[in-house]
């Protein structure tokens, strides 16, 4: 079934998932409205909304390069406003497994910029698009939906400052509200099932500050993850080099482990990381403003795509759909992709929307997960299945790590899986395979200069 030429969407949530589904529907029906419920800032900002915005966030090559086709143009403006952008692999430094990653160009393109300001950028977009208007300072109340049709019709709101419910219609309506989505209960109240969920608890806990940027910091390269070996260590680090010439420098731990957010307890948590180069860059570098904190507990996939019935005209979508550890970086991609799945499923109609497009964006997030889910319960305190076998490929995927500061068809292969574009068993294919089991492990750590000299 064809959209009418009058059609309209409603999308639940102006941040980075409802403003990437918006712009997946534009081209396919006359209105969409995005409805949010905090007031929006026309600059970078932080808001109640995104409770992580100040942390170090990771826009994979995946994600990227659906952003970059969505809104052209848009990556030169933020590298001319100071975010640094480069190749992946080649301009940020890996530390896993106690090995730096194989510094080479992978062709992986990339841009490390901060939350507030990708978001917002985004959302000058696409408010500039015709046919979508972004509702801020507006709750979205609950869904309207018609028993008789067994479809979603539309959205009550209600506005901060009338606080007064009116009612919205359209023909679809997307929940990009995020991981405390009330969908399950609304399909309850509708008479279906929940959907089962999967959750895989880590308690992981984030401290972040930032720095000046000077040229020729951390290797002259644009940021890094250290990440210690599970199940040993629970410590971690991202360093993004943000437009404004700053570090941002995030610690985590989990399963409890979390960092402090005083400079001297700071310093001692980063001080304890597998190298010392991120304490050295924060000592020698001059803080800026106050340390933010956050909390994750738990990887949270909802499976929507098992329902056996789903209402017409409504469609979940990214956290609300599955929010990751985001020590993977994978949330903003992962939401990109998925924009790119629900506009390849209304561009061909809009009956049975919803199962259309949790089928494809079960593709979508499967790799995610894997990847996800496979590190986090490393950790065997970490309640969750481990499927036969586990062992086996944990010890597989170890030496993967340990080649892969070597090897540069083993290192590109690791991020092109690590980036989305390829699913977890490209890792395990004859020709990846035979280099990862024939060579010999390399007895030192590498080295964050790697053979890309600068």
């Amino acid at each position: 079934m064809a959209y009418p030429p009058h059609a309209s969407a409603v999308v639940l949530g102006a941040s980075m998932g409802g403003l990437l589904a918006a712009r997946a529907l534009s081209p396919h029906v006359a209105r969409v409205t995005v409805v949010e419920r905090d007031y929006l800032e026309n600059g970078p900002t932080l808001r109640k909304g995104v409770p992580q915005a100040a942390h170090a966030h990771g826009l994979l090559a995946s994600g990227y390069g659906v952003i970059d086709s969505y809104f052209p143009g848009l990556m030169d403006e933020l590298h001319q406003c100071g975010a640094p952008h480069g190749d992946v692999v080649g301009d940020f430094l890996w530390f896993q497994y106690g090995r730096w990653k194989l510094r080479h160009d992978a062709g992986l393109r990339g841009i490390v910029v901060s939350r507030p300001c990708l978001e917002s950028a985004i959302r000058r977009h696409v408010r500039a698009l015709p046919n979508v208007t972004i509702l801020d300072g507006t709750t979205a109340v609950r869904p309207i939906y018609d028993e008789a049709l067994r479809r979603v019709r539309g959205l009550v709101v209600r506005g901060r400052e009338r606080q007064v419910d009116e009612t919205m219609t359209a023909d679809l309506v997307v929940d990009a509200s995020g991981r405390g989505s009330q969908a399950p209960a609304w399909l309850d109240s509708w008479g279906y099932e929940r959907p089962d969920t999967a959750l895989i608890r880590i308690d992981l806990g984030y401290a972040t500050r930032m720095f000046e940027r000077r040229p020729g910091d951390f290797f002259n390269s644009v940021g890094a993850v250290i990440a210690g070996t599970p199940p040993e260590s629970t410590r971690y680090c991202a360093v993004l080099a943000a437009e404004g010439d700053r570090w941002v420098i995030t610690l985590a731990g989990t399963l409890g482990d979390h960092p402090p957010t005083d400079m001297a307890g700071w310093l001692a948590f980063a001080a304890t990381l597998p190298v010392a180069d991120v304490y050295q860059l924060a000592v020698s570098a001059k803080p800026i403003g106050e340390p933010a904190r956050y909390h994750f507990p738990a990887n949270q996939r909802r499976l929507y795509e098992q329902m056996s019935r789903f209402p017409e005209g409504f469609v979940v979508f990214g956290d609300a759909l599955c929010s990751f550890n985001p020590l993977y970086g994978q949330g903003m991609s992962t939401a990109a992709m998925e924009a790119r799945a629900l506009e390849q499923t209304v561009a061909i109609g809009l009956d049975r929307v919803g199962p259309r497009f949790f089928a494809r964006a079960k593709k979508v997030v499967d790799t995610a997960w894997t990847i996800a889910a496979g590190e986090d319960l490393k950790y065997p305190e970490v309640e969750g299945p481990r499927p036969p076998g586990t062992g086996l490929i944990n010890r597989y995927l170890e030496r993967v790590h340990a080649i892969a500061s070597v090897d540069p068809v083993v290192c590109s292969r690791f991020f092109n899986v690590l980036n989305l574009l390829e699913p977890a068993p490209a890792l395990m294919s004859p020709s990846i395979a035979w280099r990862v089991l024939s060579r010999r492990k390399p007895a030192s750590m590498g080295s964050p200069w790697g053979v890309k000299t600068r």
